[in-house]
């Protein structure tokens, strides 16, 4: 994934948009995300919003230690909804989006000792309506 890194203040962001967000400078550069990122923020959606779309989902807001200001908003992948957590480990991947473009998704990372997607537990977050937030 590329993000937008400002030669003047070195001020990072995403999604591109040719001026720094930061100092104003119209000298950008892309620079390319390629680490494991962790979830900032989230939500479960159970509404079917297109005909055919399988619910629930979730959605996933990923930030990086090593790209401070860039957060990116996408699907989460590889790990039932309601295991999705703030601070749970992720990767990019792409997913084909309208017009042949590519739409960033994230997939949950496997722990390494139990082989379940990390997280950091989150009580209520993720919840469904009709369940009390139990």
């Amino acid at each position: 994934m590329l993000v937008e890194r400002c030669a003047d203040c070195g001020a990072e962001s995403f999604p591109p948009y040719g001026m720094c967000r930061s100092c104003r400078s119209r000298v950008v550069e892309h620079v390319e995300i390629t680490g494991r990122g962790h979830v900032y923020s989230l939500t479960v959606n159970y509404q079917r919003w297109m005909p055919g779309l399988e619910v629930p989902y979730a959605l996933v807001l990923v930030e990086w230690a090593d790209h401070p200001g860039v957060r990116v908003f996408g699907r989460l992948r590889g790990c039932p909804p309601e295991d999705a957590a703030v601070g749970m480990t992720v990767e990019v991947g792409f997913e084909p989006g309208p017009g042949g473009y590519a739409v960033p998704s994230f997939v949950a990372v496997a722990d390494g000792a139990s082989g379940t997607a990390g997280t950091a537990g989150t009580a209520g977050i993720g919840t469904r309506p009709d369940d009390g937030g139990e």
